[in-house]
């Protein structure tokens, strides 16, 4: 009968060492600071870009402001409808002396300026000088008076433009505004589970080399 050989030295109640893996990294941490720079760059833009975007459409409407003349120094005038922005001229010799009213069944009112402060539109080749400017809210008739003036014109420069410089403003800081807000989050998250990842390979190598657990 054959006997086999001796084992030598005791066996091991141990499981063999797996090669070593090096913790996994942390992640996240560049997503949560262009996040948090970008939250706080667009806070800025909420109040920088609205300025810019109504100073580039004022410029754009007085540039391409075009008064028509009503005839006479008391006319009226049908509005365009719905929500609409007029200027009154009066010539540029007589605005300082003119004295310009509105009224109309809306209840619109000249908002009066100074012949200093006022735009400047050519009519039929005569230098004209804004001496204010009124809203209207509907279709209906306008009546513009002016005293110590010969004419009366008026230039339509609508909303239209301002409501849409408005809207670009307001939203691209509200939009970056997301993204970086999204960006942060997604940093945040990444930054906790990578953190409780290299926990967990903290703790699995621990019990490996037999340490306690606390």
């Amino acid at each position: 009968m054959t006997v086999p050989p001796p084992a030598y030295g005791p066996s091991s109640s141990y499981p063999s060492e797996p090669a070593y893996q090096a913790p996994p990294k942390k992640r996240g941490l560049k997503r949560i600071i262009f996040g948090a720079l970008g939250i706080v760059a667009n806070l800025i833009g909420l109040v920088v870009m609205p300025i810019i975007a109504l100073g580039i459409v004022a410029v754009a409407m007085v540039s391409n402001v075009e008064a028509t003349s009503l005839g006479s120094s008391s006319a009226s005038m049908e509005s365009s409808g719905g929500v609409s922005m007029y200027y009154v001229f009066v010539p540029t010799e007589e605005a300082s002396d003119a004295r310009c009213s509105v009224s109309s069944p809306g209840g619109s009112s000249l908002e009066e300026q100074s012949s200093s402060e006022g735009m400047e539109a050519t009519v039929d080749g005569t230098s004209y000088t804004s001496v204010g400017l009124f809203t209207s809210q509907s279709a209906e008739t306008i009546t513009i008076t002016c005293d110590g003036a010969s004419d009366v014109a008026v230039a339509d420069v609508g909303l239209t433009g301002v409501l849409v410089g408005l809207g670009v403003g307001f939203g691209i800081p509200i939009l970056l505004g997301i993204i970086a807000l999204i960006l942060l989050i997604w940093g945040i998250v990444a930054r906790v589970r990578s953190s409780r990842q290299i926990r967990e390979h903290m703790q699995q190598h621990q019990q490996f080399q037999g340490y306690p657990q606390y």
